[in-house]
């Protein structure tokens, strides 16, 4: 069984050492004169967010997906549009492509991915100016990446993402692009925004590389989720007597995409691995161990974790939008949970014997309280997340013989 863990290897020290990560967003950056100049940086960010994962409407708990347009067919490159779903339809990667004029509604193909020698039409856009060719060059061969549109010429992309395949909202851990022939640092910038729609770090901007390649990338360590990037590429759009270098003109073209694997920007209850769907999961009570199907991967993942006497506990206590493994202990009252955000344990205590447990958000900040009613006096006692457990509320209703509702299946 995949992803075992041990309750005996949940220590104080490890408790510990979950305050010690770093929350500060990692920046990646390079430039040169072709892509070996990169090369090392991009490899780097590729460790930060993990494994590749196969291009597949399948949802992983870790890693990456990337797009490098290459596998694009000729039907869907220039001269003709591409669609914007392509690579949440298509090929699902869990990406929908915007831009002003198709979020205007102006017009819905408002992209472009360049062609290959093979096609007949010229490459790297020397379709739209014949210097286009000899100024970009490719990260990897042979296709590049820009907005275009009928109506509307533009040089912002936005990317939302989604659980691949689907219409689910999705974050991402982290963003990084490839930019093709950055002549001054202000003419190519990422702006990464959150869940709640706000900007999760300044504006980043990727170093200049005339006639070269440069790479930006960004990755949050401590569970925070881009759910949209907005990328400016070039002071001018790519259109026919846009020069690079001429009257200040500075175009730029975009190749490759990485980012990590989107998983739902909306908490749904027992969804382990983040894919929006409620996984089937069951708890052992003689061995404390749990078994559960993840739907995402149709992959069964827990182990053990708890001990005869505990009762399985439903919640998201760190905010990342999946279920951690939790377990309430009756006999001590202690709350035992194991977020999915970052692998640590968490201990609190809450309650005494005969208490029920019944979790949940009571304090608005999107993440689960532990909480417990208990019947002889109808008090609902809880721990506010959102000062980080620190706060203890209790507040009284109900009367006696009533059953509360977040523990009416809990023994």
């Amino acid at each position: 069984m995949k992803n075992l863990i041990n309750l005996s290897m949940l220590s104080i020290f490890a408790m510990l050492l979950a305050t010690s990560i770093s929350a500060a967003p990692v920046f990646r950056s390079a430039s040169g004169a072709n892509a070996a100049a990169i090369q090392a940086t991009v490899d780097l960010f590729r460790t930060d967010l993990g494994a590749l994962n196969p291009n597949t409407t399948q949802t992983f708990p870790t890693g990456r997906r990337e797009i490098n347009w290459d596998g694009v067919p000729d039907s869907f490159s220039a001269p003709n549009f591409f669609p914007a779903n392509f690579f949440n339809s298509n090929s699902p990667r869990g990406v929908i492509f915007g831009s002003p004029a198709s979020n205007a509604g102006n017009d819905t193909s408002n992209f472009i991915v360049s062609s290959t020698t093979a096609s007949g039409t010229p490459v790297r856009f020397g379709n739209i100016d014949p210097s286009y060719s000899t100024i970009f060059q490719t990260f990897s061969a042979q296709r590049l990446f820009t907005v275009r549109s009928s109506t509307d010429n533009s040089n912002v992309v936005s990317i939302q993402f989604f659980i691949p395949g689907t219409g689910i909202p999705a974050g991402v851990s982290g963003f990084g692009a490839v930019f093709c022939d950055v002549d001054n640092n202000t003419n190519a910038i990422m702006r990464l925004y959150g869940i709640d729609g706000r900007l999760l770090t300044s504006p980043v901007s990727a170093t200049a590389a005339n006639n070269g390649l440069s790479f930006l990338g960004v990755y949050f360590n401590a569970g925070e989720k881009i759910a949209r990037v907005e990328i400016l590429f070039g002071n001018k759009p790519l259109i026919a007597g846009n020069i690079d270098g001429t009257n200040g003109v500075d175009v730029i073209a975009l190749d490759d995409f990485i980012y990590g694997e989107p998983h739902a920007t909306q908490y749904h209850p027992s969804d382990f691995d983040g894919d929006g769907v409620t996984d089937r999961s069951q708890f052992r009570p003689s061995t404390g161990e749990w078994f559960i199907f993840n739907s995402g991967t149709s992959t069964l993942s827990g182990g053990p974790f708890g001990v005869s006497g505990d009762l399985p506990v439903e919640g998201d206590f760190d905010g990342d939008q999946r279920s951690d493994l939790a377990v309430w202990r009756p006999s001590t009252g202690q709350w035992i949970i194991l977020r999915s955000s970052n692998n640590q344990p968490l201990f609190l205590n809450l309650g005494i014997t005969g208490d029920k447990p019944v979790p949940g958000d009571y304090d608005k900040d999107g993440k689960t309280d532990p909480s417990v009613w208990r019947a002889s006096n109808t008090g609902w006692y809880y721990l506010e997340s959102s000062n980080n457990f620190n706060s203890f509320n209790v507040i009284g209703f109900g009367i006696p013989g009533d059953i509360p509702i977040p523990g009416a299946s809990t023994p």
